[in-house]
């Protein structure tokens, strides 16, 4: 398999290196220096004979002069060792000789300098011829890296059929084998060239050799689907060549399909390992892309199918069936400023694939406790609440345009909100590109429990614009990015939340205590005033990353509002499917943020000659400079064999969430409890 040259890698230099070595090991170790010397000899002969690479033939020259040298045979150490020099000038004498031979070994690199010449014989560069030398010297070595590496930079210097060839070997080595292929046509091309017969034999024996080794590869499409695109280690195949036979290198390679059956996102995902000189044919079936626009019994008969036939018999042509799903949870909030909060839900959703339609509602109750220190401040008892939400939405894409639409309502005994939105999102670059934007209002009726709203009651609204867009990167990347704009304009000031005012001269520190900033204070305690507009920007990103059996989802927010204050959230979540059933997933979650331009932990106000108080005012540690910590995790069991037609499946989850406020009142740090158990059935 390889070029005969002294100074290329030749079929014999594995067996004569390992013979070098058990002589090395026994003969000379045994001080058996004449049997030693006299073997030594013979493997010279044989690799003259067999062409052996001049590394080779360098370690034997070594060998000897070592051997003699120990038998004060110096004339014929120093001869030796010369020789082993002139093969390969980068030859070394093992460090643990002894001075005499060392000696030896310094006289006969004066006499290797002298012996060879600046201008190797065939050669126009010496460092190229040295390259070279050096490749073919990490072939034996079994370092094909530095062969490649060694070989290529010799060839930027000089062009030789010998080393094209050398690198040709090392390619194959390194599993390589198209590009092994391409450099022997191109060693034969230049030995053609240079009139090289030696060498265009050679690079002949080893093209046909090659491409008797090369692996193919076709596909079987499926028919009567035109919207089909197929795509092989990551490389669209043209449609009208899936026939056609490619060459490929051996070993692992993957192969992707996606097409429309029915109206429905189809796709194929196969792993193939490829052997040397085979052909592999990629059979193309499409299956579901996309669950979540299919019903279970669907994917269970898809999966099963054993052909396209098969396949599209499991998505019926003239009905268009519903997918239902239905679900119910528990959340539950508890942290050490004696908040208390549990939420159950109720949630259900029907969804026409085939349609392109889907409707959905949401209705859930806060149940909420609470002795703050905000509630002990002003000297209330302790509250209770209850809120009662409810949401329902709706979509129509039948094609690739499409809108949503969303309404909200809840209510308590202080508050009601109102909700309405609606969203249109489009299609582009064969789906891998889908902008959309959003507009939404929300009007709040803020009260005080007891008294009617015509008595008293605050209004907000609020008008919201979101745009962004989702890109496929691959066939497991998603990255969505996004921005939204909202304007508030109302007050939205806490009619409960007093705040204590101070005189000039006086402060109390971070984290004062009630009976401090009640022994302090002045009189006075005006009620919350906050500013009667704000306008809010951000900017999100979120990227989805599949990869094997778990999946990488991260998201980064940037925040800022007209009240100068900024935020930066990051989420972070890993889901491991650690088997059919169960996924299990860690989450972890910072948020940062300054303060509102107008928070204050301390006002101050005057009483005489009249009472001047700040205009803006509030005692909101959320408004404050802050840095908030979750981490925790969750799990989803599916109860559900995979072809039943009903699925369960059960998700739980819980986060630790720890605040640190640098710049308040009463409370320096909050650590709070945040769990929610759900169970959830999807059926046709």
């Amino acid at each position: 398999m390889l070029v005969a040259t002294t100074a290329h890698a030749g079929p014999d230099d594995a067996n004569v290196v390992q013979a070098l070595k058990q002589i090395m090991a026994k003969d000379v170790a045994e001080a058996n220096f004449g049997a030693a010397k006299q073997k030594l000899k013979g493997l010279v002969e044989r690799c003259k004979k067999n062409a052996c690479t001049s590394t080779t033939m360098s370690q034997l020259y070594v060998a000897i002069g070592v051997v003699t040298a120990q038998i004060n045979q110096t004339d014929e150490a120093r001869q030796a060792f010369t020789d082993a020099l002139v093969a390969d000038p980068a030859a070394a004498l093992p460090p643990n000789s002894p001075p005499a031979t060392k000696a030896l070994w310094e006289e006969a690199k004066k006499l290797a300098k002298k012996a060879i010449p600046d201008k190797v014989p065939g050669w126009e560069s010496r460092e190229a011829y040295e390259l070279s030398v050096a490749a073919a010297g990490a072939a034996t070595a079994e370092n094909i890296p530095e062969c490649i590496e060694k070989a290529r930079a010799s060839l930027l210097l000089e062009e030789q059929p010998k080393t094209r060839l050398q690198l040709s070997f090392c390619e194959y080595r390194s599993g390589k084998l198209l590009d092994a292929l391409t450099d022997a046509r191109k060693a034969l091309d230049v030995a053609v060239s240079k009139r090289d017969v030696e060498s265009m034999n050679s690079a002949r024996r080893r093209v046909e050799e090659l491409v008797a080794r090369v692996p193919h590869v076709t596909f079987a499409a499926p028919a009567d689907v035109p919207t089909l695109k197929v795509f092989f280690d990551q490389r669209q195949v043209p449609n009208d060549a899936l026939t056609k036979q490619f060459s490929i290198d051996p070993g692992k390679h993957t192969a992707r399909a996606e097409g429309i059956i029915n109206g429905v996102e189809m796709g194929f995902d196969q792993e193939y390992d490829v052997q040397e000189g085979s052909l592999t044919t990629v059979r193309i079936t499409l299956k579901s892309i996309d669950p979540k626009f299919l019903t279970p019994g669907q994917i269970a008969c898809m999966r099963s199918a054993q052909n396209q036939d098969e396949v599209a018999k499991c998505l019926p042509a003239k009905e268009k069936p519903l997918v239902i799903r239905a679900g119910v949870d528990v959340a539950g909030y508890v942290d050490t400023t004696a908040v208390r909060v549990l939420t159950p839900g109720i949630s259900g959703s029907v969804s026409s694939p085939t349609a392109g339609w889907n409707v959905g509602a949401r209705y859930l109750v806060d149940v909420v406790s609470a002795a703050s220190p905000d509630v002990v401040s002003t000297a209330s008892r302790n509250f209770h609440d209850l809120r009662h939400a409810v949401n329902v939405n709706g979509g129509f894409k039948p094609g690739r345009f499409g809108g949503d639409a969303s309404a909200a309502f809840s209510i308590e005994n202080d508050y009601v909100s109102r909700n309405a939105h609606l969203g249109l999102s489009g299609d582009f670059m064969d789906k891998h590109v889908t902008p959309r934007i959003g507009f939404g209002h929300t009007q709040d009726t803020i009260g005080r429990a007891g008294t009617p709203y015509d008595v008293f009651s605050n209004s907000l609204s609020i008008n919201d614009i979101d745009a962004g867009a989702t890109f496929i990167l691959g066939p497991s990347s998603i990255l969505v990015l996004g921005g939204t704009a909202s304007f508030e304009r109302g007050d939205q000031s806490k009619p409960y939340r007093l705040v204590p005012m101070f005189d000039a001269t006086v402060s109390v520190p971070v984290g004062a205590s009630i009976a401090q900033v009640n022994r302090d204070r002045l009189p006075v305690r005006p009620y919350e005033q906050l500013p009667l507009d704000r306008d809010r920007y951000s900017l999100a990103a979120r990227f989805v990353k599949r990869s094997g059996t778990a999946t990488l989802r991260v998201e980064q927010r940037i925040y800022r509002d007209s009240w100068a204050m900024l935020g930066s959230t990051t989420d972070f979540r890993w889901i491991k499917d650690i088997s059919k059933k169960v996924s299990l997933w860690p989450h972890l979650h910072v948020h940062v943020q300054n303060g509102a331009n107008f928070y204050n932990r301390v006002y101050h106000a005057e009483l005489a000659p009249e009472v001047r108080l700040p205009i803006f005012r509030t005692t909101d540690r959320e408004l404050s400079p802050l840095i908030g910590l979750t981490g925790g995790g969750g799990m989803r069991l599916e109860l559900a064999p995979a072809t039943a037609q009903i699925q369960y499946a059960v998700v739980v989850q819980m986060d630790v969430m720890y605040t640190r406020f640098f710049n308040a009142v009463y409370v320096t740090n909050r650590l709070a409890t945040y769990g929610t158990f759900g169970f959830e059935a999807v059926f046709e």
